[in-house]
């Protein structure tokens, strides 16, 4: 188990993509903001990290990626964090 002053074990691959979901005039619509990983070695936990600059307010869904998601996410980008 790690300490507040301990960061969680670094993980590449993600577990979830985060989605603000908001409904307007009778239409659902799902934006992609972040990502998150199950970092904590307890299994009490994950870790969500979310675009920078993005204001998120509402309901937040995780979902597992879906194979073509989870390929984008693994060959990487020139930014750190796959969204």
């Amino acid at each position: 188990m790690t300490t507040k002053n301990e960061k969680p074990e670094e993980k590449t691959s993600v577990d979830y993509i985060a989605w603000s979901v908001e409904k307007r005039n009778g239409k659902t619509y799902w934006t992609r903001v972040g990502v998150a990983f199950r970092a904590h070695k307890d299994g009490e936990g994950f870790t969500a990290r979310f675009a920078a600059g993005i204001a998120v307010s509402g309901e937040i869904v995780f979902r597992k990626p879906k194979p073509e998601e989870a390929q984008a996410a693994a060959t990487g980008s020139d930014e750190e964090i796959p969204f």
